[in-house]
């Protein structure tokens, strides 16, 4: 794991100043310097309004950063998303864009670019032309802006549902996403879908905030002296006019505010109204300039309002990004991407938070293709094209994912070297793209915020900042009042013997009865009867491929029990998942340690709280005051309290044993199957390892997996031999070992 990515939630010292150093230094940028220049004349508006398309392209990488550098999903169809945004606020600036086009059978006004290219069928008029449904709801622009954010949110949400509900990830999943940013861009491409075709949405003129049109009409007094028209004659036709199509007219001296309810077409319905006069007739396009209100895209202070509201919605969106990432919701993203297994295992379904930052980020891909679309002034399919997926994986690549500061400074560095190199040698662009693939894989796999953190550890902390002491845990016993280890041992083993004859409740809290597993024909698993007592500990043993593991799969739910049944706790729990089992009681440890690299030891230990596996409970920003003394107590007592706020990837590997365990503990679960927990051990760590678990039988009862006779001995607890799936043996230690078929399966050889 990468040091940028060890460190995603900011929390580390350099993390913190890049992240806020870069946050500042664009803010001053785009807020203050951006701004400075124009007003100074020392740029142009042109300049100002490529800055403001690629802000909207950082916003785009932002969103792609949730996904992949957080959740560790690399997902490649962001431009679709994109295109979701900008073909909506499009369809909106359509309605009210060129003056050609007419106004269909049913009132709708059809626009410009869809007349132009509209699919006629066979034998049908111009005029027979109608405005397709869906294009009705984008007339108004508070619906386009709600429909530009939650069309992608709920497109990702249902793509979401099945893909991550039938768990695609990987490189599956960015093939898939790949594949449905082609099939869209084909789609937008057809003429028969309505959607204007390979001409894309275009004559963008205005932006307008009311439901209809407004046309403002401005009559020229010269004009009106010319024509020999009287002013009192304007007002009478336009009255008559808007008699017949509703509204309101409103007159100032020669300007004519009209509000009809209609939708109306400016040249054809009131630029050739007719006007009585003694040289014959006129119309009112002659004597008055009309327009349809609104802020005009082709305006420099209409460009530059765009611009500062990109940069403005940048920010809000950065800072909501952030607050998201901090909070516990952001650590099950990175969780996610560090161990997806681990997390399921401990009552969590990963496949809703998937969903939930999914659509999240569709949203503000939707959000970027709004705002990039009036900048544009044109939107057209080229944006859907596989090409430009990629295109914002480098962008995301360069910066440094899982850094929020990294994918918007790469998006904007990326694009102003097209620029300028497009500008001095546009052959060489493509070969220089290539070039910043390789070299961002090869030589800086962080990014250029990886790059600067890794210079900005150095600087604060001197020479190899990323490598704090791992030395070996200290082997002075701390616990038991100067008991020496080997006796406490002893004593709890002894209790344990004695207690295990009966068990304290009368039913067994597990039991399973004829489970048989089979893997292509292979039978791996064949036990008429298992059970476990409530508060006992049960160690299995066996030689490899004996089918230990498996059993355990099975009563976790990983492994789906080709027949039979395993009940716990009197519920029968044969089909259901391992998140549904889980939350049931049932913890798991696995034989190499399934923690979080991504986060320190107490965020690892918070995720593990029970109930708050839901995702409106992990919106909560942090534990309360009892839970994280309940953590504490739990990481004294496994010698890691010391080492709380320190990243898990730099614990060793017993630490890393005690910490899943100490997870395990803390989600209070009824039963504990625990794999191989001393394999890779020093002596000490596996003195205490059995000492811990000796002790979590007084609250729970515990499976353990283990090929260490030494450790099982420690253990002093019943023993059950596998081989071949089957149960050969049950007993103490001694007991098995004198078993022939015992001795021959395994400890004979």
């Amino acid at each position: 794991m990468s040091s940028t990515l060890a460190s995603a939630d900011g929390t580390s010292g350099p993390a913190r100043i890049i992240n806020r150093g870069t946050a500042i230094v664009l803010l001053l940028l785009g807020f203050v310097l951006v701004p400075a220049l124009y007003q100074t004349e020392a740029i142009g508006i042109e300049t100002v309004n490529m800055l403001g398309r690629y802000l909207c392209f950082a916003l785009l990488a932002l969103s792609l950063d949730l996904i992949w550098g957080y959740g560790g999903m690399l997902c490649l169809c962001q431009s679709f998303f994109f295109s979701l945004g900008g073909y909506a606020i499009g369809m909106f600036l359509a309605h009210h864009g060129g003056p050609e086009g007419i106004v269909d059978a049913n009132g709708w006004k059809l626009p410009a670019c869809l007349f132009v290219v509209y699919p006629y069928e066979v034998g049908q008029a111009p005029e027979e032309a109608l405005l397709p449904w869906f294009w009705k709801p984008f007339w108004s622009l508070p619906v386009t802006l709600l429909l530009g954010m939650l069309i992608p949110g709920l497109v990702a949400a249902v793509i979401g549902f099945f893909v991550f509900r039938s768990r695609v990830r990987g490189v599956f999943f960015a093939i898939l996403t790949q594949a449905i940013t082609v099939a869209a861009w084909l789609v937008f491409s057809m003429n028969q879908m309505m959607f204007c075709g390979t001409n894309g949405l275009t004559r963008f003129d205005r932006i307008t905030t009311s439901f209809t049109e407004v046309i403002q009409i401005d009559v020229d007094p010269a004009a009106l002296k010319k024509q020999q028209v009287e002013l009192a004659e304007v007002r009478r036709v336009l009255d008559t006019y808007q008699a017949a199509h509703d509204g309101s007219l409103e007159q100032d001296g020669h300007h004519f505010t009209s509000r009809p309810r209609k939708f109306l077409n400016v040249n054809a319905d009131f630029a050739k109204l007719k006007l009585s006069s003694p040289t014959g007739s006129v119309q009112l396009g002659d004597i008055a300039k009309l327009e349809v209100a609104g802020w005009r895209l082709s305006e420099h202070s209409v460009k530059f309002a765009l611009y500062l509201v990109t940069i403005t919605t940048l920010l809000v969106v950065f800072l909501g990004c952030r607050l998201m990432i901090g909070s516990r919701f952001g650590r099950v993203l990175i969780a996610i991407r560090d161990n997806e297994t681990r997390l399921r295992f401990a009552g969590y379904r990963p496949y809703v938070f998937k969903m939930a930052v999914f659509a999240i980020s569709a949203m503000i891909a939707g959000i970027a293709g709004m705002l990039y679309a009036p900048q544009m002034q044109i939107f057209t399919p080229t944006n859907l094209e596989p090409k430009e997926s990629i295109l914002v994986v480098v962008w995301v690549a360069f910066g440094g994912r899982g850094s929020l500061s990294g994918p918007v400074a790469g998006a904007l560095l990326v694009n102003l070297l097209y620029f300028y190199l497009t500008g001095w040698s546009p052959a060489t662009w493509p070969f220089l793209l290539g070039g910043i693939i390789v070299f961002v894989v090869i030589v800086m796999p962080d990014g250029i915020i990886g790059f600067w953190k890794l210079m900005v550890s150095q600087l604060c902390s001197g020479p190899n900042p990323t490598q704090p002491n791992t030395a070996a845990v200290d082997e002075t016993p701390e616990h038991g009042s100067g008991i020496p280890i080997t006796d406490r041992l002893r004593a709890l083993s002894m209790r344990q013997r004695i207690d295990a004859f009966e068990s304290q409740l009368d039913s067994p809290l597990l039991a399973v009865d004829n489970i048989q597993v089979h893997f292509d024909g292979f039978q791996a698993l064949d036990i008429d009867h298992y059970s476990v007592p409530h508060y006992a500990l049960n160690v299995i043993i066996g030689p490899n491929g004996a089918g230990k593991t498996t059993l355990c799969d099975v009563i976790s739910g990983k492994t789906r029990a080709s027949q039979g049944r395993v009940q716990f706790a009197g519920q029968d729990i044969t089909r259901l998942s391992e998140v549904g089992i889980a939350r049931r009681g049932v913890g798991r440890k696995f034989q190499t340690p399934t923690v979080f690299d991504g986060l320190d030891v107490r965020q690892n230990m918070e995720l593990a709280l029970p109930g708050r596996q839901d995702l409106i409970r992990n919106l909560n920003r942090k534990a309360t005051d009892r839970e994280a003394r309940q953590i504490d107590e739990i990481l004294d007592r496994v010698r890691l309290i010391d080492d709380v706020d320190k990243p898990v990837k730099f614990l060793s590997h017993g630490q890393r044993q005690w910490l899943e365990i100490s997870m395990l503990i803390l989600s209070k679960p009824q039963l504990l199957l625990v794999d191989e927990p001393a394999a890779g051990l020093t002596d000490e760590e596996t003195v205490l390892t059995a000492e811990l678990l000796l002790e979590l039988q007084d609250e729970h009862s515990i499976i353990v997996i283990e090929h260490d006779m030494e450790f099982v001995r420690l253990l002093n607890s019943r023993v059950t031999v596998l081989n071949e799936g089957r149960i050969i043996a049950q007993g103490s230690l001694d007991q098995v070992k004198q078993d022939p078929e015992v001795i021959e399966a395994y400890l004979g050889r």
